[in-house]
């Protein structure tokens, strides 16, 4: 028998079909829209033509009682060595960052008070030199903290994933039909829980994660087709 991690297969597959025809129906509603000049339309009114009625269904087999196995995402995140080296990293390049902002931000209000002790209006050329050092500074500390936030979603990716392979082999082994995130169930015997040999697991095989270079775009290194293999060294300084 085949287990199952996910038990809502056949809602999503339900909920993703009614998707797909209302996004197939969009046009034809805009196009509708325009042609009444925008306004809004009422509901229409339509026929309810008759469906034929379906009867109960002979007794069939029973499926067979499920094994159930209960994982904590939350815990195991915690425990897991990778994501507290993570966490110690990108807390020292966010730091980084911060620092720098701050310190073109006390540049930008000396230049501005230089200005005002002038004694006289600042010129069009002042003007539109500091709007446009302001408007480069938007540009690349945005960019800097969108790096930030993609590199900790790499990083993250890779422990999902390896956590995903370690639940499906742990129920495979214990013969698990049914694995459901703690959060999921309101009560649940600790016997079922496997979290603590998830944790053990994943701790082996995934000590460490890979995370680009403080300066690395991961959005470039994904277009470039070559996807790194060493893993994050934590005493990368970080920053820029």
């Amino acid at each position: 028998m085949r287990s199952s991690i996910m038990a809502r297969t056949g809602k999503v597959g339900l909920r993703g079909a009614l998707c797909g025809l209302a996004l197939a129906l969009t046009p034809a509603l805009a196009m509708a829209q325009d042609a009444g000049g925008g306004q809004p339309q009422p509901n229409p009114i339509l026929p309810m033509p008759p469906v034929p009625e379906f009867k109960p269904l002979p007794a069939g087999a029973h499926p067979a009682a499920p094994v159930i196995g209960i994982f904590n995402t939350q815990q195991i995140m915690a425990q897991s060595t990778a994501v507290q080296k993570l966490q110690a990293e990108l807390g020292t390049r966010r730091e980084a960052l911060v620092k720098d902002v701050r310190a073109e931000d006390a540049q930008l209000q000396a230049l501005r008070q230089s200005i005002i002790k002038a004694g006289k209006a600042p010129t069009p050329e002042q003007q539109q030199e500091l709007q446009k050092r302001v408007m480069a500074d938007r540009t690349k500390f945005g960019n800097r903290n969108r790096i930030l936030e993609e590199d900790a979603q790499v990083a993250l990716n890779q422990v999902q994933r390896e956590m995903q392979q370690i639940v499906s082999a742990i129920a495979a082994s214990r013969g698990m039909t049914l694995v459901l995130q703690a959060g999921t169930a309101a009560l649940h015997d600790n016997s079922l829980d496997i979290s603590e040999q998830v944790v053990t697991y994943l701790n082996q095989v995934l000590p460490t994660v890979y995370l680009p270079g403080p300066t690395e775009d991961p959005e470039d290194i994904a277009k470039s087709g070559k996807y790194p293999v060493m893993p994050f060294q934590p005493t990368d300084n970080g920053g820029e």
